[in-house]
């Protein structure tokens, strides 16, 4: 998941389409994006005239068929353990995704579209930060995506500690040939990772030599957490909670806090790679399309088991169940594994360009991209009428598991380009404790939480393509 605040760049949020809620957060939610025909669905004040007669046996066909499973589990765990870190641009990512084709065609019987894409290639290669003064210490430190290197020796200097952007800039006086710390609090994912993408730049129009980023969490274990920063001309690191705290306790104390750090980060030419699509076509409506997705790639450092190894998986599974079910949709639904939502959102950016034909009778695009937690529902971006129309979806046929709730409005990064021409969106939420962290693995996710995704996401894209009509939009 790599999103940025309340910039719109290349991430704004992430859409999802079931909300999620972790054991250690509470409720949490996922966010859909639903696009619908400017035609108004004629239906009664509640929805209740959209579902089909059999709607509630259908749905119930796709539930028990995913709790009485454990494949995303066992196909999760063969990818985090097997491939390991699935950055874009590397033989790991390509190797993992020839695995995910060759599975899902002869072992469930897709067939699976590969859509090029041009994807980034950013290279971490050998980085440290050390504590230099008032003591010595080693840090533990994640070069930011994107960033530039230290030059080939390391950059040594004094550090300003600023809380904000307009602390920096009550300091800017102050901020040349310095290392810029921020120790932003956290507020929000999508608010507070202004800092990690837009600090090193803000940093250098004051000239600061490097920019060291609280990571953007709001609970640390000494754990850094990487992502994606503007480009810059100086190096940009995200150091942990606890030494961003330590550091601005001892500038507040009038000590001198002086940091050595070294990168040897650097870009390449782009790389091919591709998404998967898979698809069950529609028995009317072949031509008007339901779409969920989440992403393959992971961040350098991490298994990506939960950003978004488990998004994709729970979205390839869900059109499994609705398959192996023996159930027929009347729109095609389509499963977009899209490649490179890290750094750079290419594969959303893609499949929007080479599918635009299709958007206008796109129904809604779903996002699975914060975690495979339990579900509890749908965080909806779209018109009122298509609100309407899920939330009595929800309580007619996922009340039973819990997870028909329909909230909240989101965009995810990868639908984004599709809901700029009007297609809603959804957004999932909760994985700042682990996300784009080494600790993104197998073992924070259970099977029962995949296969109850499973069955909500499989819920909401079958019933959402037996409508009668588009989702209003």
């Amino acid at each position: 998941m790599e999103m940025a605040g309340s910039s719109r760049m290349i991430i704004a949020t992430t859409v999802l389409l079931l909300v999620l809620c972790h054991q250690q957060y509470g409720g949490v939610q996922l966010n859909v994006v639903a696009s619908a025909s400017v035609i108004d669905m004629v239906t009664t004040s509640d929805g209740e005239s959209t579902l089909k007669p059999n709607a509630k046996t259908d749905a119930n066909a796709i539930i028990r068929a995913a709790f009485n499973s454990t494949i995303v589990y066992t196909r999760l765990a063969f990818l985090t353990d097997t491939f390991g870190p699935r950055f874009s641009g590397t033989s790991a990512l390509e190797s993992a995704l020839d695995w995910i084709k060759d599975e899902a065609e002869n072992g469930d019987g897709f067939s699976v579209k590969e859509q090029t894409v041009m994807v980034p290639v950013w290279v971490r290669g050998k980085e440290y930060a050390n504590l230099i003064s008032p003591r010595h210490k080693s840090m533990r430190v994640l070069g930011l995506g994107g960033s530039v290197g230290t030059n080939g020796h390391p950059i040594q200097a004094k550090v300003l500690v600023v809380s904000s952007f307009d602390d920096l800039e009550k300091h800017k006086l102050n901020v040349s040939g310095k290392i810029v710390v921020y120790n932003e609090e956290f507020v929000s994912y999508s608010e507070t990772a202004d800092y990690r993408y837009f600090g090193a730049s803000r940093a250098q129009q004051y000239g600061a030599v490097a920019a060291l980023i609280r990571s953007i969490s709001p609970f640390g274990l000494q754990t850094p957490h990487t992502g994606s920063s503007e480009p810059t001309t100086i190096p940009a690191m995200a150091i942990t909670l606890e030494d961003a705290q330590m550091f601005a306790r001892m500038q507040a104390r009038g000590q001198d806090v002086e940091i050595e750090l070294y990168m040897e980060a650097h870009t390449l030419p782009d790389s091919p790679s591709r998404n998967l699509i898979l698809e069950i076509e529609g028995s009317r409506f072949p031509d008007e399309y339901v779409v969920v997705g989440g992403h393959t790639d992971s961040w350098d450092i991490a298994d990506g088991a939960i950003d978004d190894g488990g998004g994709a998986f729970v979205s390839w599974e869900a059109l499994r169940l609705i398959k192996s079910s023996g159930l027929k949709p009347d729109r095609t639904i389509r499963a977009v594994l899209f490649v490179n939502e890290e750094n750079g959102a290419k594969g959303g950016q893609q499949y929007a360009s080479d599918y635009s034909y299709t958007l206008s009778k796109t129904s809604i695009a779903l996002e699975s991209d914060t975690g495979t937690f339990t579900p509890d529902g749908i965080s909806f971006l779209g018109s009122s009428k298509a609100r309407k129309i899920l939330k009595y979806i929800g309580k007619e046929l996922l009340a039973g598991i819990g997870s028909g709730n329909v909230s909240g409005e989101g965009v995810g990064e990868d639908i984004y380009y599709m809901c700029e021409t009007g297609v809603p969106s959804d957004l999932f939420r909760g994985v700042c404790r682990y996300h784009h962290t080494d600790a993104d693995t197998i073992d924070k996710i259970s099977p029962e939480q995949l296969q109850h995704s499973a069955a909500t996401l499989g819920v909401w894209i079958y019933s959402i393509a037996n409508l009668p009509e588009l989702l209003p939009r």
